[in-house]
């Protein structure tokens, strides 16, 4: 529920005025396009970090990655690649090389030309650190993926690939969604020894040099701001319009309410994600200039990678039983979930692949599995069951327990979470688990790290082939508690290893593709590996007051979610036109 409109004091935090900084020129907040970021802190920690392969880049995914311009944008609504630094990518008949033609009048923001040499730099330094130090985002995943890089000229790159693998281009070079690769000027980072520590940012040097239209000209733990340049090599060129926006300001949206607050006072254009049906059914009520991807109808939002799991850390010998994994997937509740967090604005989930109608023969194939399992299913009676042939019994305040143990757990979650984290431990509680909820600032790594007992998150996978969600689940993920991961089960399992190593092998949409994921599919549910539990809709306010032609259902060019890692929101801000 909004509880009021801003203070003075919050007010004056997006005040576009000279008393901010006496060497930053004053814009008018109508030529201004301001970002409210879901930060998970009240202010950003990490004030400075300009570096897009920091593990601790949380900070940035709002803004600055969006100065970075990729090979290719790739929009998943409409299936299509949009070259960008590159004009094309070809494949050798057996898919162990690709070759990527550039273009040759990008130029760097100090007027460095932009080359091969750069996108040959960026991928060596990363296959390198995936080999070593492993402290850079993605460098693991392009070491697997890559035995050399070249450059026969400078508007040629060549990979040479260390297996077949059809979907390197969709994995390493078309940015989409929560994936992409930032290319880096050789010509500043070949001498940095410390790549990981590097902070790459430095006014007065113009740092992060980009080929992007921005400028990183204030950073501090309230702002970031950056100012357009026109002299931007795609508007030099021809290939493209300046951004009608001249600056870009993010700040952080704090919480849910206080994110609903900015955008319903008309203070900021575009929140993170609001989520929780209800509070954007008000802002919508309160504001008529905000629109959600499907107007001011429900679902409210556009439907993302990111259904929603509840995940067990593998890890933890408390999950060790399959007969314990497979009575908490009976006692979560998903309809009530779907109902009380999202007014009925979703659809419960039995496997981990979103929605999309790609993926529709994959899902329906695993449903036999899942209900043999009971996968997706709410069933009290049938979880009680499995908890006693575990061997637990119920105490006298109502937890399970075995040899004088309860069964107890935190769930770990994100911000963004915080409405479903509650009703799901709830549910835990009333069917004997001694289980809490909590969400903080810490969180984040908490689980990236594998300290967690069980985790609420979403999965960053497939899109048109299963092929990639498969892959979170293989064993080259189940590292050991400390060493940071995304993909959050650490769960291993040497048959559905192999069968996903089949898959990778054949090209999607290939006939022999499906049955070999129903196997696969079969294993997952038998292991209870998680618990699926809602589709995801990014449910996010954008105001019409000073922008239009946001992305919508009528025209799906992109999502509206600007903090990527792919940085597809610089193209999405290419598009927005003033409302004067």
């Amino acid at each position: 529920m909004l509880t009021g409109l801003l203070t003075g004091t919050a007010t004056g935090l997006l005040m576009m005025s000279q008393a901010m900084a006496a060497s930053i020129p004053d814009i008018d907040r109508e030529d201004t396009l301001v970002v409210a970021h879901q930060a998970e802190a009240p202010v950003y920690r990490n004030v400075g970090m300009a570096n897009p392969y920091s593990i601790n880049n949380e900070d940035i995914r709002g803004s600055i990655l969006n100065m970075f311009e990729p090979l290719f944008y790739y929009s998943s609504f409409e299936d299509k690649v949009i070259p960008w630094l590159a004009k094309s990518y070809e494949y050798n008949d057996d898919f162990t090389k690709v070759i990527v033609t550039l273009r040759d009048d990008a130029k760097w923001s100090d007027g460095e030309a932009f080359s091969a040499d750069d996108v040959v730099f960026t991928f060596n330094m990363l296959a390198e650190n995936g080999r070593t130090k492993k402290d850079l985002i993605q460098s693991t995943t392009v070491a697997d993926a890559i035995k050399s890089v070249s450059a026969p000229d400078a508007t040629t790159v060549v990979f040479e690939l260390n297996n077949a693998d059809p979907r390197f281009a969709f994995k390493f070079l078309l940015n989409h969604y929560d994936i992409g690769l930032q290319i880096l000027p050789k010509h500043v980072w070949e001498g940095i020894e410390d790549k990981a520590g590097f902070d790459n940012f430095d006014v007065d040097k113009g740092w992060p040099v980009t080929t992007g239209p921005w400028n990183l000209v204030r950073f501090t733990d309230t702002q970031i701001f950056m100012d357009r340049r026109d002299d931007w090599w795609a508007a030099q060129s021809g290939f493209a319009s300046l951004p009608e926006m001249k600056r870009v300001v993010t700040v952080p949206g704090g919480s849910r309410d206080r994110m609903a607050q900015l955008i319903t006072a008309g203070q900021v254009d575009i929140t993170g994600d609001i989520q929780v049906t209800g509070i954007i059914q008000q802002v919508l009520a309160k504001n008529p200039t905000v629109r959600t991807f499907t107007g001011t109808d429900k679902p409210y939002g556009s439907r993302d990678w990111w259904p929603t799991s509840l995940y067990f850390n593998h890890l933890n010998p408390k999950w060790s039983d399959v007969r314990v994994r497979k009575a908490i997937n009976y006692y979560v509740n998903r309809d009530q979930i779907i109902d009380v967090v999202y007014d009925g604005a979703s659809e419960r989930k039995y496997t981990p692949f979103p929605g999309f109608g790609s993926l529709k023969p994959y899902i329906d194939d695993a449903k036999v599995f899942a209900d043999q399992n009971g996968i997706g299913h709410f069933d009290l009676a049938k979880g009680d069951a499995l908890m006693k042939e575990a061997g637990y019994a119920k105490n006298s305040d109502g937890f399970w327990e075995k040899d004088g143990v309860v069964l107890a757990a935190k769930i770990e979650t994100i911000s963004i979470l915080n409405a479903v984290g509650p009703v799901v431990a709830q549910q835990l509680r009333n069917a004997g688990l001694d289980v809490e909820f909590r969400s903080s600032p810490e969180s984040r790594s908490i689980m990236r790290d594998g300290k967690f007992d069980l985790a609420l998150f979403g999965h960053r996978g497939s899109i048109s082939d299963p092929y990639a969600t498969l892959d979170m689940y293989t064993c080259k993920n189940a590292l050991p508690e400390g060493q940071p991961t995304l993909f959050l089960d650490r769960w291993c399992n040497e048959e559905f290893d192999k069968l996903v190593e089949q898959v990778g092998k054949m090209q999607p949409g290939s006939p022999e593709l499906r049955e070999t994921v129903k196997k696969a599919m079969a294993i997952w549910m038998e292991n209870a590996v998680e618990v699926p539990i809602a589709e995801w809709y990014h449910r996010i306010p954008v105001s019409t007051r000073y922008w239009k032609n946001w992305p919508s259902s009528d025209n799906p060019y992109l999502q509206p979610t600007f903090w990527y890692t792919s940085g597809q929101f610089g193209y999405v801000m290419q598009q927005l036109k003033s409302a004067k």
